[in-house]
């Protein structure tokens, strides 16, 4: 009598059969031919050729040999780049912001450590087409709300749960430093971000003692348990600060801590701490590049210029729009942040890092993501021109070497919809 499992433990047996004697299993080549390869990290290449397999960049160069079994695919007159990772977004946690169940941004309360932003990622959501038919591949999506808000995740826009479309997480432990404490050293709501991080560092003692038989086991308490690869410097510190006398206290105030890790989120003010933070060696994420100057002194390019100073004072930085929910529909404008950056003074090949490699490099996914270079993962975009140009059109998109089927965007689609009627009516 053939029972279930003896049935399932045959057809297990007959597929491997069936594996042996198909021979190895062919790993999938494709060969993207004739473009002129930017690979970001060095110089262009014209006529370029990337050999793509099994997900990867195999190799890129001019005079590749290509192998007989590769797919080739031809990108004749058109520009191959890495794909953009937005470096600061709420992609996927909010759709309609008008309408309150489409919207997860954040949690009740001030402390919300053990928040993990993917596990609310919709990876269904309608806008993930439109930042990728604008070049976005991947985002660093971040939590909102509280002081000490939850760890933050690289997320790939394109999968079928969100499970599949995590590249590394955490990222970031975030915190919004409070503005009033720049001013006042009793300010409450610093107060309870320093009690919060004691008890955890107390809490994680105790939780060591446990492991080793010296003591009981404290109580659970999922707040302190999230706080703890940060106090342990396995994770950073994404501080969120606007306003230069906001940012130098949230410096001041990591440096007492003694936070190493440090990524520093900003408006345009952060420009005028340049030396100290190229000093200390803290990243910053740059919001905000499309604003209005705050005060009645500064010029009208204040917020244009601040990428160019940050560079030439030796900072490493990403280019990010506001990060907030109304920003999240039209998160596939990225590249056109940096491109006014570089329309005032910025070098070109920055403004293209600054959207690619050096958001990568900062948020800890460098040697995956961020540039064409062999071993990282295939994703990229064949455009017409500079895409940190409006005018340029993105004609072919790959995720981890797949061809994105850019009809997916509902934007395109309508063009295409009223182009035809358009062309009908003529």
């Amino acid at each position: 009598m053939i029972t279930k499992h003896s049935a399932i433990a045959l057809s297990a047996a007959l597929l491997g059969l069936g594996l042996l004697l198909s021979g190895p299993i062919r790993a999938e080549l494709t060969a993207l031919v004739g473009a002129t390869v930017h690979p970001v990290s060095s110089e262009a290449i014209e006529h370029g050729v990337v050999l793509i397999e099994d997900g990867l960049i195999l190799a890129v160069g001019a005079d590749l040999e290509i192998p007989e079994q590769a797919t080739i695919v031809d990108l004749d007159g058109l520009h191959l780049y890495p794909g953009f990772v937005h470096p600061g977004t709420q992609l996927g946690l909010t759709e309609i912001s008008s309408v309150a169940g489409t919207v997860d941004t954040a949690e009740m309360g001030s402390i919300n450590a053990a928040v993990r932003v993917e596990v609310a990622f919709n990876h269904d959501s309608e806008l993930l087409p439109t930042s990728i038919a604008g070049g976005v591949l991947h985002a660093h999506v971040v939590p909102a709300g509280g002081l000490i808000r939850g760890t933050s995740a690289i997320m790939r826009l394109d999968g079928w749960s969100w499970e599949e479309m995590v590249v590394h997480s955490p990222a970031a432990m975030h915190m919004a430093f409070p503005p009033g404490a720049a001013s006042d050293e009793d300010n409450e709501d610093l107060a309870l971000i320093n009690e919060t991080l004691e008890q955890a560092r107390h809490w994680h003692a105790a939780e060591q003692a446990a492991e080793r038989g010296e003591a009981a086991r404290p109580p659970r308490n999922d707040q302190l348990q999230a706080l703890g690869p940060l106090l342990a410097g396995e994770v950073a510190l994404a501080i969120h600060a606007n306003g230069i006398d906001v940012i130098e206290a949230a410096l001041d105030w990591a440096e007492q801590q003694q936070f190493e890790q440090l990524i520093l989120v900003a408006n345009a003010d952060v420009q005028y701490a340049a030396e100290r933070l190229a000093g200390s060696g803290t990243a910053v994420i740059l919001r905000g590049v499309h604003s209005l100057p705050v005060r009645r002194w500064e010029p009208y390019d204040m917020a244009f210029v601040a990428a160019a100073r940050l560079h030439d004072a030796g900072v490493q930085f990403a280019i990010s729009d506001s990060g907030g929910g109304m920003d999240v529909a039209n998160a596939r404008n990225l590249p056109f942040h940096a491109g006014s950056a570089a329309a005032h003074g910025l070098a070109r090949d920055a403004a293209l890092k600054s959207v690619t490699l050096w958001p990568a490099e900062i948020l800890g996914v460098g040697d995956r993501l961020g540039s064409i270079e062999p071993g990282k993962q295939a994703s990229l975009f064949a455009s017409t021109n500079d895409p940190l140009e409006p005018m340029t059109q993105i004609q072919h998109v790959w995720i981890d070497g797949v061809e994105y089927d850019l009809t997916r965007d509902r934007g395109r689609r309508l063009y295409e919809r009223y182009r035809a009627r358009t062309l009908q009516a003529r």
